[in-house]
C-alpha cells in the first residue's frame, strides 16, 4: 500500500518487481518511504524506513544476549566473536535511534547529526568485517542503501519510518489472516478499492459509509460516482 497525509491506496498483487515498477511510475516525483525491498531502489527520491533496521539490530543483539544468559546454566559460554557482534549491533542500534532523535529536535546543532552519521558509517564498516553472518548482512544492507538511510537528515520533512503505512495496513493483514485472502482478481480489485476508500475517508476525517452509500445510490441510477471529498 501507499499512503500520504490525505490519501491511501491499497493494491493486492504478486509483489513482483515488474508489478511494483508499474505502480510507482516515472510520473511520481515525490518521496517514497519504504522498507528494504530492492525494487524500490530505482526510485531517485527515497527514504529507507529505519524502524525495520532497528528491529534487525535488536534481534541480533537480543539473540546473542539470550545465549549469554543461558551460558550461566551450564551451556557453553558465548564466544568472543559473538560478544563482539552483540556490541557492534548495539552500537548500530544506538546510532540509528540517536540519529532519529537528533533530527526530530530541530534545535540541535547540525554538527551533532553529521558526527552521528559518521559514527554510524564507521560502525557499519566494522560490522561488515565481523565474523557473524547476520551482523554482516545488516551492516552491508545499511551501507549499500546509504543515501536512502540518511535522506531524512538533509530533508527534515521526511519521516524516517513508515509507521503510518504499517498502521494503516494492520487491519487488512489481520483480515487476510482470518479470511485467507481473496480468491480472484476481481475480488482483489474490489477489496483493495474498498480499503482505499475507507482509509482515505478516515485520513480526511470523513464518514466512509456516507460516501460509499452515495456511490451505490449513483450506480443504481446509472450515474458516475460522486467526486471524492477533500475533507478538512
Amino acid at each position: 500500500m501507499a499512503i500520504n497525509t490525505k490519501t491511501a491506496v491499497f493494491h493486492i498483487g504478486s509483489g513482483r518487481k515488474e508489478e511494483l515498477s508499474y505502480l510507482v511510475r516515472e510520473a511520481f516525483m515525490g518521496w517514497l518511504v519504504t522498507d528494504g525491498y530492492a525494487t524500490y531502489r530505482s526510485h531517485p527520491k527515497r527514504q529507507r524506513c529505519l524502524a525495520h533496521l532497528i528491529r534487525k539490530a535488536i534481534a541480533i543483539t537480543g539473540a546473542i544476549n539470550q545465549k549469554a544468559r543461558k551460558s550461566v546454566a551450564g551451556v557453553p559460554p558465548v564466544e568472543d566473536i559473538e560478544q563482539e557482534a552483540a556490541q557492534i549491533g548495539q552500537w548500530i542500534l544506538n546510532d540509528l535511534r540517536e540519529l532519529i532523535a537528533l533530527i526530530a529536535d530541530a534545535s540541535e546543532d547540525n554538527r551533532l547529526s553529521r558526527k552521528r552519521i559518521a559514527g554510524l558509517r564507521r560502525v557499519c564498516h566494522l560490522g561488515k568485517k565481523a565474523d557473524h553472518a547476520k551482523l554482516q548482512a545488516l551492516a552491508k544492507e545499511i551501507l549499500n542503501d546509504w543515501d536512502a538511510v540518511v535522506a531524512f537528515v538533509k530533508n527534515p520533512e521526511l519521516p524516517p519510518i513508515n509507521n503510518e503505512a504499517e498502521r494503516a495496513l494492520r487491519h487488512a493483514v489481520i483480515a487476510r489472516n482470518i479470511g485467507f485472502g481473496t480468491r480472484t482478481g476481481e475480488g482483489s480489485l474490489a477489496y483493495s478499492s474498498l480499503l482505499s476508500v475507507i482509509e482515505t475517508c478516515c485520513l480526511r476525517e470523513l464518514n466512509p459509509w456516507i460516501y460509499i452509500a452515495s456511490v451505490l445510490a449513483n450506480a443504481r441510477r446509472g450515474l458516475a460516482p460522486p467526486q471524492f471529498p477533500l475533507g478538512n
